[in-house]
């Protein structure tokens, strides 16, 4: 009962403030868990960059392969699994994805040449899936709505500051080094997380009346009025957001290599600051708003296609920029909890979380393939014509139908069951 009363007043004194979330047992174990595993994925991820480039002979294509081969697992882990991710319980569950993403960054470790480098980042993908969408069904049980926000925007802001520390160490270390001892810090992180997931108290998982079917996942989505409108925003602007990142290498191969790991690093600062102004702000509930940022979004990829013309090193101010604004999708996903009922969030979010790994890769793909052919401008070119345009029609859907911005309607989660897990 104390830890609950001095959760409440927290929140009764600092109503906007970040503290409520420490304060929360549920809350606080899982923003600490994911800030270590977040550090350690994008160590291993900058390390798996650098080393798919060396090992494809310095084609673009390579990095872009990394991610570009997590669709098949991400859309089978999201498809397959759909209907029983809110019956999985949910701490065992995170607990062993964790062991398996462990298990999989010793694969590189052990065996030479590209395939052992794409075999690991297909294993990410599926874990990265699953656990995302079984750790938003925990929030959506376990931590009150009136702090899902500023949980939401921490964890944003965690997964933007260890793509910093994490791009920038990763990148370095397999530069100076190799890739060895970045992936083995990957493999400790999990461990790490896997420990801290087990001390968390969750009330069991909210059952559905009916058993979910394989297309449940879409079908909520596209049966709310105000998901059915964001979400293909949210798929078109995700699918880009690893473009930074895929071509950085490409970008600056024939100016100054050891600029690398800033330009890894750069969108992902951007996008920490951008978390932590967010979070603080009732974005989550003005999906118009919403769609005016994923705009000025598309412009900052456009001016960043500009700077290049001028400068290959302007890459990493054209990132840091387009990081400032990409602050909507903390924003889009503390919506999505807000609106989906808790018995189908996992499923919602593995759905989610899915299909953007899967598009994810596809853009990486698609843009790498653009800049091998045209190069690096003419690709954030693409980019930003294509978020401008989905972001302007978004706007301008909204402004037809007034109700999409209601979000009034969203259920409520069950705060007598996450309540008495929390006390007991």
């Amino acid at each position: 009962m104390g830890t609950h009363s001095k959760a409440k007043s927290v929140r009764d004194h600092g109503p906007q403030g970040y503290r409520v979330v420490f304060a929360d047992p549920v809350a606080g174990r899982l923003w600490i868990a994911a800030t270590v595993s977040y550090l350690g994925d994008f160590i291993g991820l900058g390390a798996l960059l650098l080393t798919a480039y060396t090992r494809s002979g310095g084609h673009p294509l390579g990095p872009a392969a990394v991610f570009g081969v997590q669709a098949l697992p991400a859309f089978a882990a999201s498809a397959g699994m759909g209907p029983w991710l809110d019956r999985i319980p949910r701490r065992a569950g995170m607990l062993t994805l964790c062991l398996t993403g462990a298990a999989a960054m010793a694969v590189p470790i052990v065996f030479g040449g590209l395939w052992p480098v794409l075999a690991t980042a297909a294993v990410i993908g599926a874990v990265r899936t699953v656990f995302n969408a079984i750790r938003t069904g925990s929030i959506a049980d376990g931590v009150p709505r009136d702090i899902r926000a500023r949980l939401v925007a921490l964890v944003s802001m965690s997964n933007q500051v260890s793509e910093v520390l994490g791009y920038l160490t990763g990148a370095g270390v397999a530069i100076a080094i190799g890739a060895g001892p970045a992936l083995a810090a990957d493999a400790a992180t999990f461990i790490a997380a896997a420990a801290l997931i087990a001390g968390i108290r969750l009330p069991p998982p909210a059952q559905a009346r009916q058993r979910a079917s394989m297309t449940t996942g879409i079908r909520t989505i596209m049966g709310d009025q105000t998901l059915s409108v964001l979400a293909p925003v949210v798929w078109i602007g995700l699918a880009l957001c690893a473009m930074p990142q895929t071509l950085a290498a490409t970008a600056l191969s024939k100016t100054d290599r050891s600029w690398v790991p800033a330009a890894l690093a750069a969108m992902a600062a951007g996008a920490a600051i951008s978390a932590i102004l967010v979070g603080r702000s009732s974005l989550g509930e003005k999906v118009r708003s919403q769609l005016r940022y994923v705009t000025g979004f598309g412009v900052m990829f456009l001016l960043t296609a500009a700077a290049l013309k001028a400068d290959p090193l302007l890459l990493v101010a054209g990132n840091f920029a387009i990081g400032l604004f990409s602050g909507w999708t903390v924003s889009a996903q503390t919506t999505f909890i807000h609106v989906v009922p808790p018995e189908r969030m996992a499923h919602v979010t593995g759905t989610m979380i899915g299909s953007l790994i899967v598009l994810e890769g596809t853009g990486a793909v698609i843009f790498g393939a653009i800049a091998g052919a045209f190069g690096v401008p003419a690709a954030y070119l693409a980019a930003g014509v294509l978020l401008t345009v989905a972001g302007l029609a978004g706007q301008g859907y909204v402004r037809l139908h007034p109700k999409v911005r209601d979000l009034r309607r969203a259920p409520a989660s069950r705060p007598s069951t996450a309540g008495a897990a929390r006390n007991g």
